[in-house]
């Protein structure tokens, strides 16, 4: 049986998010390569976190008088085990074959200097897929040709095409390439993670996935290059096992979704939440959804059976209080603003703790009008979510924007935390007052 081991590598940056780490992308290539014949192992440098603080990077020098500041960042970072120390742990597990997760742009960079490290030390094929993956398939070929295959697209799709392309099948797997793989059938490999070394608060979480695909064309996303634009649901019945089975034989008790439109289908979500709340293994178990729920199709009903199922913080992305804005970046309001803060008001009224994002800096936008909405959501007493643009790659403001080459052309840069983009109207000083004003509103609160 050939052995691949799959890693997640380290990031570096001003902070990080403990519940964006778990690697359930990971985890889903997993139940891929299990399926072909494979044995599996994850090495998840994330996880214990450690933090190393790092030399401010000569780029992000702009940014020197603001760090320590109140409500600022403190420090620029290291989260993870450091590179000669992930070397000896892939050599240890003795991989065939070793495949490395590149979701995010900004953190690119880490996934050069571990490929290097690990062609220098073996000669050990090495894969990377995910979201940057994907959306850059042919550059980062070019810019670190020791890859030796760049995955696009979903595991299920991608990685039987290349095992029986390149004859990397197991031997005694031979043929099992050819069957269709079903994401809405493969269970993530939870089973290898130690459920203890992911926890939020006092809880021990895993996030998963009910659905793919989002019909929004908003010009400031990309997830549409991996997954498409047509929202494709799992059986509720299937979401429902996966959470019993982590329940019951891993003490899960907080469930964390990661789907970008959880909500669009809301038949789906009345049918998910309603088995949810009724079911008694279940009961006592916390929902979340870190990227957020499309509010246009919530109301006080759905409210209510959230409330029931266990739901008790909402997060919803409004992007910005000018309608025009939204329009030009194709996210049109379905609700009206009235019916929003109706909306805001009930949530509060069954005591959701409830964030509303804002998007700081896309092209149009005015400081003026944040300040104004920032403020409108406060006195409706939410908490506001200073979300700074960045450059997504592939989406349609990184193909259209005119950005100065050390903008554009450094992935390091595609980082909220970077304050990179300047528009005509936000320019980057604007930006981090926004996102210092915002901070100090939150906490005053």
């Amino acid at each position: 049986m050939r052995r691949i081991v799959l890693i997640q590598p380290p990031l570096e940056d001003f902070y990080t998010t403990p519940i964006r780490l778990y690697p359930l992308g990971l985890l889903s290539v997993a139940a891929v390569l299990k399926t072909l014949g494979f044995q599996v192992e994850i090495l998840d440098c994330l996880s214990p976190l450690r933090k190393k603080q790092l030399p401010l990077p000569e780029k992000f020098f702009y940014l020197k008088p603001y760090l320590g500041q109140p409500y600022f960042f403190k420090r620029f970072q290291r989260f993870g085990l450091e590179t000669d120390q992930i070397v000896v742990r892939v050599g240890e597990l003795g991989p065939d074959l070793i495949a490395i997760n590149s979701s995010f742009a900004a953190y690119f960079s880490t996934v050069v200097e571990l490929v290097r490290a690990l062609k220098r030390k073996s000669g050990i094929p090495v894969m990377v897929g995910g979201n940057q993956a994907t959306c850059c398939r042919q550059e980062i070929k070019i810019r670190v040709p020791e890859i030796d295959y760049v995955l696009p697209g979903p595991a299920e799709s991608c990685l039987p095409q290349l095992v029986k392309n390149e004859r990397l099948l197991p031997v005694e797997a031979e043929g099992t390439e050819s069957r269709a793989l079903d994401w809405k059938k493969l269970r993530p490999a939870h089973e290898l993670l130690d459920p203890a070394a992911y926890r939020i608060g006092k809880k021990n979480y895993i996030s998963l996935q009910a659905s793919r695909g989002c019909p929004q064309n908003c010009s400031f996303c990309n997830v549409h290059l991996v997954f498409g634009r047509r929202t494709d649901y799992r059986p509720v019945s299937s979401v429902l096992e996966e959470m019993r089975w982590n329940h019951r034989y891993r003490g899960i008790r907080l469930f964390n979704f990661e789907d970008d439109n959880l909500a669009f289908d809301r038949d789906w979500l009345v049918e998910f939440l309603e088995a949810v709340a009724a079911d008694p293994e279940l009961e006592g178990s916390e929902l979340t959804f870190m990227n957020g729920l499309g509010y246009e199709n919530l109301d006080g009903f759905l409210l209510e059976l959230m409330k029931r199922a266990g739901v008790r913080k909402l997060d919803l992305s409004w992007v910005s209080g000018n309608p025009d804005v939204r329009q030009k970046h194709h996210r049109p309001q379905k609700k009206d603003e009235a019916e929003f803060f109706n909306l805001l008001q009930e949530a509060r009224r069954l005591g959701f703790f409830v964030t509303v994002y804002l998007i700081l800096g896309l092209p149009g936008q005015t400081r003026e009008e944040i300040v104004a909405a920032a403020e409108k959501l406060l006195a409706a007493g939410v908490l506001v979510g200073p979300s700074v643009f960045y450059l997504t790659p592939g989406s349609e403001l990184q193909r259209s924007l005119e950005l100065p080459a050390e903008i554009f052309g450094d992935w390091d840069m595609y980082r909220s935390s970077a304050f990179a983009v300047e528009t005509e109207e936000l320019k980057r000083r604007d930006l981090v007052e926004l996102f210092l004003y915002i901070r100090k509103q939150n906490l005053g609160k």
